[in-house]
């Protein structure tokens, strides 16, 4: 993270003392640069889209894939700083501003309204204006991505002679459910868990008990996971382990020696594991148990939110060819493209009708699918300030981690968290 960090304000300087410098000259009149990341299944649909580009277009594309995370911002952050930043840049809703607020994205407006054929109402309007600073569009959305999935183990339902739970279910239905349905040995050890979550996701859990991570997820002027609800909530998701013990601890987790949440729910170590749409490629490889997906259960007051990832592409400021740029990123978060993604079962497309059809509805497992539809609708994006990753991955996650090891309540850690957080980030806001 220091690292990291470091690397950004390097970036920071160049831009204002000089701008990105002069970029690096590509090879032909007609070629592109192109950044991206993404697994096995991203990478094949990727090739095979630019060279059909390529094919249509007669327009080269040198695509250069990087690791995910802040390993991909690094390069790229190095790249800007060096003056040698690609055309075309495969960005995310919680890392595009940096570039936006640096300067480095074009607008993308003025090619939208160049190109009748690409209507914006066709995408949700939930990841356009994500993507959108000062009515200005930065990317163009190819995915969405509602954390609202919660994958269920049948077999360990019809062991107990448990009925499936159902999108109406709540919290406490899920403590009732999952308390009947786990499984121990003869000396009283857990040997198959009711639930986890692919990582601790306790924003689902401040979301679905009406808090708030921020003030204003767009403007945010001060951290407000200090109030009741969003202690309320991180509490209960802490009770899940130490109350209720329904869920792992992480001392439990390393006498499973390292093995993934994941892992767990694939080897049958637990009946219920919350995620994303995204882990339905590896999960259709289960051959030992029936699996299906319900939505994430609503809070006490019957509330519903969950964090929301998703992707697209933009045009870097430096680019030569923006009408070339844009096509590639307009043929990429096309149909065609979205369609071939879909097929995959990795991610829910950011075109409406695509993600209603059966590219995406293909009646294969989970056959519950359809509930990423509606889970868009219960949408929350992590607050849009530079801030929040430092924020996040250096104050809280530690802080949190001393939650859920039972060794705080959550009111102890956020009474004296937050005020760190708004005296460090958001006091000059």
């Amino acid at each position: 993270m220091r690292k990291f960090i470091t690397l950004f304000l390097a970036f920071a300087v160049v831009i204002a003392a000089a701008g990105c410098g002069k970029k690096a000259e590509t090879k032909g009149e007609e070629t592109l640069r192109f950044m991206y990341w993404g697994d096995v299944s991203e990478i094949k649909i990727i090739k095979e889209q630019i060279a059909k580009f390529t094919e249509k277009t007669g327009v080269k594309v040198k695509a250069e894939r990087a690791p995910s995370g802040p390993s991909y911002m690094e390069k790229v952050l190095t790249q800007f700083a060096g003056g040698a930043a690609p055309d075309v840049l495969f960005v995310e809703v919680n890392n595009f501003k940096k570039l936006a607020q640096k300067g480095v994205l074009q607008d993308l407006s003025p090619h939208v309204a160049a190109n009748p054929k690409l209507n914006i109402k066709d995408f949700y309007p939930q990841i356009i204006d994500r993507f959108t600073i000062d009515n200005k569009l930065y990317v163009l959305p190819r995915d969405i991505a509602p954390i609202c999935v919660v994958y269920y183990n049948k077999e360990i339902f019809d062991a107990a002679g448990q009925k499936y739970p159902k999108s109406s279910w709540n919290w406490f239905d899920m403590i009732r459910v999952s308390k009947k349905v786990m499984q121990r040995d003869a000396n009283g050890k857990v040997e198959v868990f009711g639930f986890v979550d692919d990582w601790p996701l306790w924003e689902s859990f401040v979301f679905s008990n009406g808090g708030s991570l921020v003030d204003d997820t767009q403007n945010a002027t001060k951290c407000t996971l200090d109030e009741k609800e969003a202690i309320q909530a991180i509490q209960f998701r802490s009770d899940l382990i130490h109350k209720y013990g329904i869920m792992p601890s992480p001392s439990q987790m390393t006498a499973m020696g390292g093995m993934g949440t994941s892992d767990m729910f694939v080897s049958g170590r637990v009946a219920m594991f919350y995620s994303g749409i995204w882990k339905t490629p590896s999960f259709r490889k289960i051959k030992s148990f029936g699996w299906d997906v319900v939505m994430f259960p609503k809070g006490p007051k019957g509330l519903r939110g969950f964090p929301t990832g998703g992707s697209g592409y933009s045009i870097t400021r430096d680019c030569e060819k923006p009408e070339l740029a844009f096509k590639l990123i307009s043929y990429l978060s096309g149909e065609e493209g979205q369609k071939k993604l879909a097929e995959t079962g990795l991610a829910q497309p950011a075109m409406i009708h695509i993600a209603e059809s059966k590219a995406f509805l293909d009646g294969r497992p989970p056959k519950n699918k359809r509930v990423v539809l509606e889970g868009v609708k219960y949408a929350e994006f992590m607050p849009l300030t530079r801030h929040w990753e430092n924020i996040n991955v250096g104050m809280i996650a530690p802080a949190f981690d001393r939650i859920w090891a039972g060794k705080q309540s959550a009111r102890e850690v956020l009474t004296d968290l937050v005020p760190q957080i708004n005296q460090e980030y958001f006091s000059e806001e």
